[in-house]
């Protein structure tokens, strides 16, 4: 990569194709030049005005023969992934902190709707005084409200969240299933469907891997919050009754879904008081029928969809990302079941 001479800076080395390490002429210091495709110059020049302690300072951004030259701060560490290599995997208590940096980092960059989009641990050092940073903007984007998907499908398998692969557009939760690959990383040295961490980091990781995003945690702030132990919201909208979880169609099928119980409680009740007085022999028998059906309708459901992936989780140990599979059977065999008895219950009251 030769010198553009747009900056006074002198070459000293390089460090690959596309990265020289170069001195600044005027002030000494030394810096990295690198050069990175067309489509980052937005996300480059963006970055020039972040400045934050667990962030790879940019400097300056152009564009040079149809690509984006910039220069960027040298940092004097190891990524993670030479830690890990050289010394092992991490302490809860150190995982937790290289996350929270990580997380203060990504918060910085979300609230100026950037997106990273290849958190892994070659893209994460570790200065020699202990402080982390992120480095490798190179597939980072900005959040585009008017794109339904990404227009690139860019990533790095095993920490790229299914987004990324050109199902809908990346927002900042792609970050967020980043940091739970990494986590599981940090702690194990494998990726989650190779080896799940067994303590309690198994839910922050598994949230964070949810392949449904809206299940993952809300933010890197929210993260954050969680592994420092802190409580969190138990009543957020994203805790919604099943049903109401997903779009308009969705919710309007659960509406009509809601009034035909609701019809059927009513239709039943009406039976049951003219059954007292007609049949009274057989009211009881009939009532406890219809109260097991409509429980199991009220109640065994919500706990399929809603909360199942507890359970899950525990079968799914070592492949977390079929959890959200196996929730979904547990709640189509739960309807079946019901409409299985439904019929019973109504032949039983016919006859």
């Amino acid at each position: 990569m030769q010198n553009t001479g747009f900056w006074n800076i002198s070459f000293l080395a390089a460090i690959n194709s596309y990265t020289d390490i170069v001195r600044d002429n005027n002030t000494g210091q030394i810096m990295l030049r690198r050069e990175s495709a067309e489509e980052t110059y937005p996300v480059m020049r963006a970055l020039t005005q972040i400045r934050h302690q667990n962030l790879m300072t940019v400097y300056d951004a152009i564009i040079v023969n149809g690509k984006c030259v910039s220069l960027c701060e040298f940092i004097n560490g190891t990524t993670i992934e030479g830690c890990v290599e050289r010394f092992g995997t991490y302490s809860e208590s150190g995982a937790k902190d290289i996350l929270c940096q990580i997380c203060d980092g990504l918060t910085q960059m979300h609230r100026n709707g950037i997106i990273h989009r290849d958190i892994k641990p070659s893209n994460v050092m570790i200065e020699n005084n202990g402080n982390v940073k992120i480095i490798d903007y190179d597939i980072s984007r900005t959040v585009k409200q008017d794109q339904p998907k990404d227009t690139r499908i860019l990533g790095t398998a095993g920490y790229a969240s299914p987004e990324q692969f050109g199902f809908s557009q990346t927002n900042a939760k792609a970050d967020i299933y980043a940091c739970g690959v990494l986590l599981n990383y940090l702690l194990t040295g494998k990726l989650p469907n190779e080896q799940l961490y067994g303590g309690y980091l198994a839910e922050i990781i598994c949230e964070c891997t949810q392949m449904d995003e809206s299940k993952r945690f809300d933010s890197a702030e929210e993260l954050k919050m969680v592994l420092l132990g802190k409580k969190r919201n138990k009543h957020k909208a994203r805790r919604a009754l099943p049903g109401y979880r997903g779009g308009v169609p969705l919710m309007v099928f659960t509406t009509i879904i809601l009034l035909i119980w609701g019809f059927l409680v009513y239709s039943f009740g009406t039976f049951l008081a003219k059954n007292a007085v007609e049949h009274p022999d057989l009211f009881w028998g009939q009532l406890v029928i219809c109260a097991d059906v409509f429980l199991f309708w009220s109640f065994l459901p919500y706990f399929f969809f809603g909360d199942a992936f507890t359970l899950s989780n525990i079968i799914n140990r070592k492949n977390p990302q079929n959890g959200l599979f196996v929730m979904r059977t547990l709640g189509v065999l739960s309807i079946v079941i019901g409409f299985v008895l439904l019929i019973i219950t109504l032949n039983i009251s016919v006859s």
